[in-house]
């Protein structure tokens, strides 16, 4: 086995002995709580490797709250070895200090930590404050470095920065002789800049240089000469979303409404709307519609749609109606299509069903069928079914069937079994075994197999009345 170092990235070391010289300061008596987990997992599998790779890893989670200083903090640190050297590493995944001084009010929060918008989900080292101008208005600012996030082909560069406002109403507009009801309506909007390298390398020498969402390494020109200049780009983000009632009152919904505008590039990056509708009792419609342009040069995990990958601008559109039959049976149909300037266009329909037999008990199943404009195609059958024996052991196995016919490397069938079993030793600790195993035709076998260990700890102080 080779051997495995990892070592903590400069510019984590300090702020984290910071937080938690923070956190283990004395605090006078005042109602504080604290808690987290500690989880560990001895991993086998050939997901990247088909002579197989061992991992271990372990992440520990502290989350501290003072409600009397109002004041949070949290810390979540990764390590992992293995003998993948693309899986090694060792980081504080989040490390932050968040005061909410509400006096003002507003509510500051600096170090790393998660972040989601428009740009997707990613870290960002660097700060960020919400000022609440008054009850359904709000401000936020931030700025910092953005880093992406495991198994999240997301933003990275060297800087963004931002600010948006939030309105949140709760009006009772009525359209037209009372065919909509709208009693929910959020809105927000803001202006975004972001900065990253771009870099040029000077031969055509090939190397490795990370992995990718499938774990597929990234060969790209190393050595030689190499030109680092930068690119901003300057963006225009808004969303909404408003709920109420169309065609009557037992007939809820709800819309949601997202968009970017890049300004330096003069056109619409990405928009989608994403609606549900309960047309009658115990049938809901759902629709999703998205139009972006790829930002990477490789396949990244939305850009998987059909396992075709195109650049340039792309529509995708999925629907389903979903029916309640009884309290115990629910079952789906719907279908999708995807529209391409570049590349095959792609279309499917699928199918599911779920049964709780008894409590405790539930069985799924679903069929779906994708195909190509270039005759590529894809059939699939899924099964699951959970058992929750007692109140500490709970088990789940599931079965997939999958023949697909790709230009790539032909007619592949695949059978696939999985099974995960979870068992609480104690109130505070939990053992959890997974393992699966897929047997294909035209591809090299996978299997998979990890034990995992979670501590749950929390030290409670109930607030003073």
């Amino acid at each position: 086995m080779q051997k495995v170092t990892t070592r903590l990235p400069q510019g984590a070391i300090k702020p984290l002995m910071v937080l938690m010289w923070i956190i283990a300061l004395p605090v006078p008596t005042v109602a504080d709580t604290w808690k987290g987990s500690i989880r560990t997992k001895a991993q086998v599998d050939n997901r990247y490797n088909k002579n197989g790779d061992y991992t271990g890893e372990s992440w520990s989670q502290l989350f501290y709250d003072n409600p009397d200083a109002h004041f949070k903090a949290r810390v979540s640190l990764v390590g992992r070895v293995s003998t993948d050297i693309y899986r090694q590493k060792l980081q504080a995944y989040q490390a932050y200090l968040e005061k909410d001084f509400s006096s003002l009010p507003l509510v500051l929060r600096a170090g790393r930590f998660e972040k989601s918008d428009n740009l997707g989900l990613y870290l960002l080292d660097g700060g960020q404050a919400t000022y609440n101008l008054s009850k359904p208005l709000t401000v936020e600012a931030y700025a910092g470095r953005p880093l992406r996030v495991d198994h999240v082909q997301s933003v990275h560069g060297q800087f963004v920065a931002g600010a948006e406002a939030m309105l949140k109403l709760t009006p009772e507009w009525t359209l037209g002789k009372h065919w909509a009801h709208i009693n929910s309506f959020d809105v927000r909007g803001g202006f975004q800049v972001m900065q990253r390298d771009l870099s040029v390398q000077g031969n055509d020498v090939l190397g490795s240089s990370g992995v990718d969402i499938n774990g597929d390494v990234i060969e790209q020109l190393q050595a030689g000469t190499t030109t680092t200049t930068t690119a901003s780009t300057y963006r225009i983000n808004a969303a909404a979303r408003f709920a109420g009632h169309f065609l009557g009152q037992d007939k809820p919904m709800e819309t949601f409404i997202k968009g970017s505008y890049a300004v330096d590039k003069n056109h619409l990056e990405n928009a989608f709307v994403d609606s549900w509708w309960d047309v009658v009792k115990n049938v809901r419609l759902r629709s999703y519609y998205e139009a972006y342009r790829p930002k990477q040069q490789f396949v990244t995990f939305r850009d998987r749609f059909y396992t075709a990958y195109a650049l340039g601008q792309q529509e995708v559109w999925r629907g389903s109606a979903e029916h309640r039959l009884t309290d115990k049976i629910r079952y789906s149909l719907g279908a999708q299509y995807a529209n391409r300037d570049q590349g095959y266009n792609g279309y499917g329909f699928n199918g599911g069903i779920s049964y709780a037999w008894r409590p405790g008990i539930n069985f799924s199943g679903s069929v779906d069928y994708l195909e190509l404009s270039s005759n590529e195609n894809a059939k699939s059958l899924y099964m699951s079914g959970t058992q929750a024996l007692n109140a500490k052991t709970r088990y789940s196995v599931n079965f997939a069937l999958r023949e697909e016919d790709k230009l790539l490397y032909g007619r592949n069938f695949a059978k696939g079994i999985e099974t995960e079993w979870q068992y609480m030793l104690e109130n505070d600790l939990v053992l959890a075994f997974r393992a699966s195993y897929i047997d294909n035709t035209r591809l090299y076998n996978e299997y998979l197999g990890a034990f995992q260990l979670t501590y749950y700890f929390d030290r409670f102080q109930p607030s003073k009345p």
